[in-house]
């Protein structure tokens, strides 16, 4: 048992770090079929994260040595159905006439190991059920395939790390894997009554859907700045290209990508590619579709000055060689203005996720806000 634990402790180390990592594609996702994003859909998405990362762990640790593993002599897989009852007749120490051997035959390895392979898979046939809403078929057909793919990873020594398998390949772990999903299914139909109702979650979300949060904001924001790199790095090479020296005028390259992917976009068709994505817009405070330019244009300067000050700052030390003296008070500045950007911003975001109707402050400044345009 102390293995088990050991490899679950290593799955509560590593979750934080795969859950950070899934959390843009899980917005995003969310985000753009829906609008909104449900607290159960959070909590059985991570929570099945977990679980799929407790259980790969479980399958593939403790990792021995490469040269340990070189060493090995023994069978590399198992193509003998219901090896587990045998060697469970054979060498537990089990004997239904002697209540004695009934404590040590739970506790041996005879019994632990089949048992395991069960309760393995047991919630994954419960997330096909309640989450995935699957079949009874496809829950069999899911807990073959998740069986099947711990199998192989075992077979192939870790997809090639290892000179061969280092555990074995069994098909009674497929076997039990896949009745252990089956049982997850079955069982799961207990669950019904905190299961919340569906024509109740989805009347929550549509009401959801036509608010903006903060994080529904801040993932079209991130698939602006993801674009905004990709623009860069295309800009750059085309102007090294046709021979521009670009060491002097890098920063201002930035501030033509902004203008490239956000200032236009929002100009001309009032969102941008992260805009569209997550279905939103940019509309005036009072909703008005017609937003002007002049709106706009303040929006994106005081929204993204602390970017266009350091692009600016960057181009006056670099590429019109200023003194040391200038360069030192330019950036003292530069880092004043950024602690009080970001402290306002971060006030503003702990405000908007207290209070569903709240503008951030250069929306409020600039007169604009970000609207739905998901449709009920």
């Amino acid at each position: 048992m102390g293995v088990y634990i050991s490899d679950v402790q290593m799955a509560v180390f590593f979750f934080p770090i795969v859950a950070l990592l899934i959390t843009f594609p899980f917005l995003l996702w969310n985000y753009h079929r829906q609008g909104a994003i449900s607290s159960w859909s959070i909590l059985m998405s991570y929570s099945l994260v977990f679980y799929l990362i407790c259980a790969y762990f479980l399958i593939i640790l403790p990792l021995p040595s490469q040269s340990e593993v070189a060493q090995l002599t023994t069978i590399k897989y198992n193509l003998h159905p219901f090896m587990f009852v045998r060697e469970f007749i054979n060498y537990s120490p089990f004997r239904l006439s002697n209540v004695h051997t009934w404590i040590p035959a739970i506790k041996d390895a005879t019994l632990i190991q089949p048992l395991f392979n069960v309760f393995l898979t047991v919630p994954f046939g419960v997330y096909l059920r309640i989450y995935f809403k699957r079949s009874f078929k496809q829950a069999i057909l899911f807990s073959f395939l998740l069986s099947l793919f711990f199998e192989l990873t075992q077979l192939s020594g870790l997809y090639g790390i290892y000179p061969r398998p280092y555990r074995l390949f069994d098909v009674d772990d497929l076997m039990l894997n896949t009745l252990g999903g089956t049982i997850g299914f079955l069982i799961s139909g207990t669950f019904k009554n905190i299961i919340p109702n569906g024509a109740t979650m989805q009347h929550t979300m549509q009401i959801k859907s036509q608010k903006v949060s903060i994080f529904r904001h801040s993932t079209a924001a991130v698939i602006d700045w993801i674009l905004i790199i990709i623009t860069d790095l295309i800009l750059g090479l085309v102007l090294g290209g046709i021979g521009i020296d670009l060491s002097r005028i890098y920063s201002l390259i930035w501030i033509l990508d902004t203008v490239i992917v956000i200032l236009i976009p929002e100009m001309l068709f009032k969102k941008t590619l992260g805009m569209r994505l997550v279905h939103v817009k940019l509309t005036h405070k009072n909703d008005d579709p017609h937003v002007s330019f002049g709106n706009i244009l303040l929006r994106n300067i005081v929204g993204y000055s602390w970017f266009y000050l350091w692009a600016l700052a960057e181009f006056s030390t670099n590429g019109l060689g200023i003194s040391h003296k200038v360069q030192s008070v330019l950036i003292v500045g530069l880092l004043v203005y950024l602690v009080l950007f970001f402290s306002i911003l971060i006030v503003d975001v702990l405000i908007d996720l207290f209070r569903s109707e709240h503008d951030l402050l250069f929306e409020r400044i600039s007169k604009t806000r970000l609207k739905s345009t998901l449709r009920n």
